[in-house]
């Protein structure tokens, strides 16, 4: 069992922009980390250890009512818990102080609506009330030689990833430009291909005859961004995870806000339509925004 525990529920997105809250805490606390969540996204932290958040023995948390034996045995060893959540039924925060023997802190992962900042700067807001030092505010994913079997194995390694998806579709700009931009690149020689998740395979969502990639999980797909030269894509994870493995990103902003959901990397620009319709990017501003980074790595 860990020493301490961390509730991280929500997309991939979320959970990377956490990682420097995780970081932080594990840190601070080297006995231990066990992150509960969504285990296939967990697997990108850097937890002892891992539960799946639907496990049936999490269920009497979110209740009334006594803990049940199994409950109270997956908190026996824990010190102290981080619980990014909502309480809306006031809950889940005292059954886990019953289940807890240290601190138990939950955070509303949501900014309050007068935010300013950037959410990883909300995210770390908690480790205060623990007087834990922050050493780092930008994600970071550690890999391992097994992490790049899958981009290893290609035949041609892209040098350009490009991304059509994300979690709406009102955050996405049109195929079309997309199209537009790869052909221009491909017109300076950059081996340029689609990374395919279920979102563009159930939106059906293509390039011409860009060749798609699949890689079979979220470690595999940031060892593929790992030893790419340039990521493109709209707001959504895997550009948090291309700038947590350090590689350059371009992403485009219609109606969500960059200086609170920018991916945070050492080489990330952002394009953000003039109005929420992310259609408003100029295909021309989002190509030379791109050749400028693709040289600027060379």
């Amino acid at each position: 069992m860990s020493a301490i525990t961390i509730f991280r529920g929500g997309a991939i997105g979320d959970f990377v922009l956490t990682l420097p809250a995780i970081d932080a805490v594990r840190r601070a606390f080297p006995a231990g980390l066990r992150l509960i969540g969504r285990p296939a996204t967990l697997a990108l932290g850097p937890a002892a250890s891992i539960l799946d958040g639907e496990d049936p023995r999490l269920i009497p948390l979110h209740r009334d009512g006594p803990l049940l034996p199994a409950t109270r045995q997956l908190f026996a060893a824990t010190h102290r818990v981080l619980a990014y959540a909502v309480d809306a039924q006031q809950h889940f925060g005292p059954q886990l102080r019953r289940a807890v023997a240290g601190p138990v802190l939950l955070w509303d992962p949501r900014p309050p609506a007068d935010f300013r900042g950037h959410i990883i700067d909300h995210l770390l807001s908690p480790l205060q009330r623990w007087g834990l030092p922050v050493c780092n505010r930008t994600p970071h994913i550690e890999l391992q030689p097994e992490d790049y079997g899958y981009v290893d194995a290609l035949a041609a390694p892209p040098k350009v990833v490009i991304h059509l998806g994300s979690g709406s579709p009102a955050k996405c700009w049109p195929v079309a430009n997309f199209h537009a931009l790869a052909s221009a690149l491909q017109k300076r020689g950059w081996y340029i291909a689609l990374l395919c998740g279920p979102v563009e395979r159930e939106r059906q969502l293509a390039v011409g005859n860009l060749p798609t990639l699949h890689p079979p999980d979220l470690r595999a797909l940031a060892g593929l961004l790992a030893k790419a030269a340039l990521f493109i894509g709209n707001d959504s994870g895997p550009g948090h995870i291309a700038a947590a493995v350090g590689t350059p990103t371009l992403t485009l902003f219609g109606p969500t806000d960059p200086r609170l959901w920018a991916p945070r990397g050492k080489c990330s620009q952002v394009l953000q339509a003039p109005t929420a319709d992310i259609a408003a990017i100029p295909t021309e501003t989002a190509i030379d925004a791109a050749i400028a980074l693709l040289q600027s790595a060379q």
